[in-house]
């Protein structure tokens, strides 16, 4: 099962899947969390160049090709980053679609990819981000995570306080941050045409989180057990089948 939290910069997106692995865990369920590694970004940054401008040589994957023409980055700097990222996030994804019985959660996962190709595009064309959206993969359960917008400025500023002058070149700035937050409300929106099983919430302060936690919670736990007893039907009739043919 793929379980993928979008939303704003800030939103608490990181803090909230890392909450959520031992709660899972608890109710006895193998959880992978894929958080977009932020340790390193400037090595993260030359990694990206380089694998970027590497695809950029030998040519991109069919479907990297298709979103980048739908959403082109302004910058080549940034192009070449979120192709690596996109190409990296297609293997992770796949490989994670693989294990029916663990749950792997993305806090940068394909709606959160187009999140910020809609910011560094400047497109907003709705069709074209709606193409976008019914292109990459869906996961089964998709948490969108909000926050009133003074939250989120204030926590962008505090995290920005904290990073170096050479990593606060590499990353994002702080009204770019803010400004996105109208892409992922637009994509948010289109995301519910599509019909996928979505939960929306809030997560200001502690008490928000837990009720979140819950929610999800739940939901996850519910879509497993379903998925469980219908692989077991599935393997029932085909032993069915077999005795059949004996």
């Amino acid at each position: 099962m793929i379980l993928e939290v979008f939303g704003p910069s800030g939103a608490g997106k990181t803090t909230l899947t890392s909450e959520l692995v031992p709660v899972l865990r608890c109710h006895g369920y193998p959880v992978v969390l894929q958080i977009g590694d932020r340790r390193h970004p400037i090595r993260r940054a030359a990694l990206k160049l380089a694998s970027g401008l590497h695809s950029k040589w030998v040519g991109q994957d069919p479907l990297t090709a298709e979103i980048f023409k739908l959403l082109p980055p302004k910058s080549d700097l940034w192009a070449t980053r979120l192709n690596w990222h996109f190409e990296l996030l297609i293997k992770v994804w796949n490989a994670a679609l693989t294990s029916t019985e663990t749950i792997s959660i993305f806090d940068q996962g394909m709606v959160q990819f187009v999140c910020s190709l809609v910011m560094f595009s400047g497109v907003t064309d709705q069709e074209k981000i709606a193409r976008a959206l019914d292109l990459v993969p869906k996961p089964n359960l998709l948490v969108r995570l909000q926050a009133p917008k003074e939250i989120l400025e204030s926590r962008l500023r505090e995290r920005r306080r904290h990073l170096g002058i050479v990593q606060k070149l590499l990353e994002v700035d702080l009204q770019t941050s803010l400004d996105n937050v109208e892409h992922v409300n637009l994509v948010g929106e289109l995301v519910e045409s599509l019909g996928l099983p979505t939960i929306s919430t809030e997560s200001s302060d502690a008490n928000g989180r837990i009720a979140a936690l819950e929610m999800i919670v739940k939901d996850t736990i519910e879509k497993m057990q379903r998925s469980f007893t219908e692989r077991a039907g599935v393997d029932f009739k085909y032993g069915e089948l077999q005795a059949t043919m004996k």
